[in-house]
């Protein structure tokens, strides 16, 4: 569950950052929303944990332009000059302010703690009488703080803030959901 989870964390942000770049920031907004789409409906992991329509997607590609900015996207490596994304995003390195507002951005635009719980139960990983206490544990606070550590690329500090309470769950619980 440990590994498959992460890297489903790890997908959102290439699901998140994939696909804008060019001067024009509207078309750079419309080539993320358009990544988003297209990531869903192929059969990824990430596409397990993030499930949203078009207007989601759309207010996700315009806030990271707005916030963010295409040529810094670029400068992050995330990006290509001729709107093409790197094959590769998970090792972005966002500054701890973009970091934040690329997390803004996402949680503004979806409801990130939902998907996420419906996720995991969907997942098939998570035992019944573990949901209590896994849904305790992805609150808004908690997700949050695991974004802005992705998006800052620190992966390994993400995992350890979300899967350390969850595996305290897995051990602690006793079988009793919390």
């Amino acid at each position: 569950m440990k590994k498959t989870w992460a890297a489903g964390v790890l997908a959102v942000l290439a699901l998140v950052l994939t696909g804008c770049g060019n001067n024009d920031d509207e078309e750079a907004s419309k080539a993320i929303s358009a990544s988003i789409m297209k990531e869903q409906k192929s059969s990824s992991q990430s596409s397990q944990f993030f499930t949203m329509d078009k207007k989601d997607a759309d207010c996700i590609g315009n806030g990271l332009v707005d916030k963010i900015g295409v040529d810094q996207l670029r400068e992050y490596g995330v990006l290509t000059k001729d709107n093409k994304t790197k094959d590769d995003v998970t090792n972005v390195k966002m500054t701890t302010a973009d970091a934040k507002s690329a997390t803004d951005v996402l949680f503004t635009c979806t409801d990130v703690e939902n998907m996420m719980q419906k996720a995991m139960s969907r997942s098939g990983q998570v035992p019944a009488e573990m949901k209590a206490c896994i849904n305790k544990v992805m609150t808004e606070e908690n997700l949050r703080a695991m974004f802005e550590k992705i998006f800052a690329g620190k992966q390994d500090e993400a995992q350890k803030a979300l899967i350390q309470p969850m595996m305290k769950c897995a051990i602690g619980s006793g079988g009793s959901g919390g």
